[in-house]
């Protein structure tokens, strides 16, 4: 299938409604993996529409089977993309699971993984909107309890941003317990929550959470206080974003 350009959103409403998903067209086998890094190499070559700087998010039902991602980070790296992906809690196929989550990280993008039923709703709490603009980007791993010091954050201008933050690189939530993120300068001390009983348990279930916050334009010393049951290493994508 060719790739198509728009230039405005009832274009590419009306282009989503006369192409939408077809069981008798998909993948007759599971083992099969998601063509989704060929699709990635089809938008990047085309003649047709600029992409640089482009934001990208795949909606991901199945998974690649190509666990070799060095070539497509670079691709998307340099054209100074970013890559977002939100992945099915229920899959159809495919067998590399986290391909994609590495993608995003490296890529300062975000990768979920929601049931399908929630896609609508996260897709609005992503940074596609009026938040879309990476200001800081921290990929870190974890395992047990402890408190991790992450990259000073600096501000660029006084503003409302947006925080969003993955707490594992898979699903079920069988790890995560809670988390503190906190951002300490001269001027205020602030922190964000997450806790697996009160903000995931209750909510979608998934892997993703965001949260407004306030931030003065000075340097932030940031550090995270992590909660996980058990000693598996767990990946978290940590992002701010603003609206200009």
């Amino acid at each position: 299938m060719d790739i198509e350009f728009h230039r405005n959103v009832s274009d590419v409403l009306s282009t989503v409604q006369k192409n939408l998903p077809d069981p008798s067209v998909g993948f007759q086998n599971s083992s099969l993996g998601s063509n989704v890094y060929n699709a990635l190499e089809k938008f990047f070559s085309n003649t047709q529409a600029p992409v640089c700087g482009s934001i990208i998010l795949v909606l991901s039902k199945r998974y690649p089977n190509d666990a070799n991602i060095s070539g497509f980070v670079a691709k998307i790296r340099s054209h100074h993309s970013i890559l977002h992906v939100m992945t099915s809690a229920s899959p159809s196929g495919g067998s590399q699971p986290k391909s994609m989550y590495s993608v995003a990280s490296k890529t300062n993008g975000m990768g979920a993984f929601e049931t399908d039923y929630y896609f609508p709703g996260i897709i609005s709490s992503f940074p596609l909107y009026d938040y879309r603009y990476p200001v800081y980007a921290a990929t870190v791993q974890v395992s047990g309890s402890g408190t991790k010091t992450l990259p000073d954050f600096h501000s660029p201008v006084s503003d409302i941003y947006w925080i969003a933050i993955t707490y594992q690189d898979h699903l079920p939530i069988n790890s995560f317990q809670n988390l503190t993120l906190r951002w300490t300068s001269p001027e205020d001390s602030e922190s964000w929550s997450v806790n697996l009983q009160f903000d995931v348990a209750e909510m979608d279930g998934g892997n993703f959470e965001g949260s407004y916050s306030d931030f003065s334009a000075v340097n932030y010393s940031m550090t995270l206080a992590y909660n996980y049951s058990g000693q598996d290493v767990e990946a978290l994508q940590i992002r701010i974003y603003s609206q200009t």
